[in-house]
């Protein structure tokens, strides 16, 4: 028969014999219809849905940059993320962008995507590196994926450095 505190220092051996798994929380969203992709938690600055009216756009730009976007008395060039990386264009009849903010190294974009989809918690084992069988507009940016289940599609952890950084922007 085990004392009240026999029974407490037992459980703290169990407890302390499970793994403690890391977990990174990474922003969700759609790239385009068929692709989903994770951003680092700590790039992403803010998410705000903001009128397509209040971009302005700006002319003799790359295509992907839909204009400039200001937002707490800074000006973001307001990017077509799904464009930038060589997939299938935005709708360009949106009344409404979702905006990702994106800071990294005193750069920064407003990223424009179909659908923010939430946060989701991984360890660093979940994240596979191999991106090879990637799209080759997308290896540049992509940092690793995730499988998702039998009803979710791969997503793909960007490098939002690269981004902030692609020469298409930079041009």
């Amino acid at each position: 028969m085990y004392t009240f505190l026999e029974q407490a220092n037992h459980q703290d051996v169990q407890t302390d014999e499970q793994p403690q798994v890391k977990l990174n929380t990474y922003l969700k969203f759609a790239i385009d219809p068929q692709t989903i992709g994770l951003l680092e938690s700590e790039f992403t600055q803010e998410v705000l849905t903001v009128k397509a009216t209040h971009v302005m756009p700006v002319p003799n730009k790359p295509s992907c940059i839909l204009g400039i976007l200001s937002r707490h008395r800074r000006v973001y060039w307001a990017i077509d993320l799904s464009m930038l990386l060589g997939l299938q264009p935005m709708d360009q009849n949106h009344q409404l962008y979702e905006v990702i903010l994106v800071s990294a190294h005193q750069l920064s974009l407003a990223l424009v995507v179909p659908n923010i989809l939430g946060t989701v918690n991984l360890s660093d084992e979940q994240i596979e590196n191999d991106i090879f069988s990637t799209p080759t507009a997308l290896k540049p940016y992509i940092k690793g994926y995730i499988h998702g289940n039998a009803k979710e599609k791969i997503a793909y952890l960007l490098k939002a450095e690269n981004i902030l950084r692609s020469t298409i922007l930079h041009s």
